[in-house]
């Protein structure tokens, strides 16, 4: 039995850190759509980021703990197979409705910056329609991961797609942000609006290469894998890199404090209310809060970590 300062094997610190992270990345991303869902903050581009927060509180929820499951299972020395697959399709669809999400919002800030007059006149539906392509083409993918799955499709064309769709997506992320620098640097005479929009679109900049910074390691794994370019790391990295991935669900929590004044002055007012809330007891203690956000991608077949 390994011991517990023997990070190359499952064991119960790994257990813990993911353990912690998914409560962090569930409990931060509940208080994050709380947050947005309020009268004052109920705004249309906010329901992008509400959005996002889902996809991020589903990794919590169901990505993260699978993780767990199959590799304690593994480590027991028991079957999970029919776990293993479950995890990677649910990995598959939460992290990539999160990449697709955070390239939607790039183009809505874009459009909202590069020409703001027709952004006001946008009505609802096309919000609708805007929220409802990123949960598709993350459908469409992990449909394309089960087909690998039944030998329907190779290996490598299973990765060529996945490469494709998620390069287009970063793609659009640089062209839009691109986009968005040069149109705030020629519109500086409409101060009001111009303030405004760039704030919350340099916001999502930050979000999104915060992101991108913790979810690449291990998309760059998986083509390694992928390509034969490298033999199976040790478990380890694996588990370093699958923190890293997982925390990018946690990376909004943390930004929007500092970079939205609403959610931060609607936070602070929660925070208070909760530290006046005593027992009935009369005691006077406050409720102890939790907080926290991010992580999230696609589980590849043999990424598993392995009973040694």
């Amino acid at each position: 039995m390994p011991s517990v300062m023997d990070f190359n094997s499952w064991n119960i610190v790994w257990s813990l850190s993911f353990g912690i992270l998914a409560l962090l990345i569930v409990v931060g991303n509940l208080l994050t759509i709380w947050i947005f869902l309020r009268r004052r903050l109920r705004k249309r581009a906010h329901f992008l980021l509400i959005s996002l927060a889902v996809a991020d509180l589903l990794v919590g929820l169901l990505t993260v703990p699978l993780y767990i499951a199959i590799n304690t299972v593994s480590y027991l020395g028991q079957p999970y197979g029919l776990v293993l697959q479950v995890s990677e399709m649910t990995e598959s669809f939460t992290g990539t409705a999160s990449i697709f999400a955070l390239a939607a919002i790039s183009l809505e800030r874009m459009y909202a910056i590069g020409w703001p007059f027709r952004h006001r006149t946008l009505n609802f539906r096309v919000y609708i329609l805007t929220i409802a392509i990123p949960w598709i083409l993350a459908a469409i993918l992990t449909s394309i991961r089960l087909l690998f799955y039944f030998s329907i499709i190779a290996l490598r064309n299973y990765v060529y797609t996945r490469t494709l769709l998620l390069s287009t997506a970063l793609l659009v992320m640089c062209i839009a942000y691109f986009v968005i620098w040069k149109k705030q640097k020629t519109m500086m005479g409409n101060q009001n609006h111009v303030v405004r929009e760039t704030r919350l679109a340099k916001t999502l900049f930050i979000i999104t290469a915060a992101s991108l910074l913790t979810w690449l390691p291990f998309q760059i794994l998986v083509l390694l894998l992928g390509f034969d370019v490298i033999g199976h790391p040790p478990t380890a990295t694996i588990c370093i890199i699958k923190v890293l991935q997982f925390s990018n669900s946690l990376v909004n929590v943390i930004i929007y404090p500092f970079r939205i004044s609403e959610f931060k002055n609607a936070l602070l007012q929660m925070l208070r209310c909760c530290a006046h809330v005593r027992p009935r007891d009369g005691r006077n203690e406050g409720l102890p809060m939790h907080q926290g956000r991010l992580g999230q991608f696609h589980h590849f077949q043999d990424l598993h970590i392995p009973n040694h």
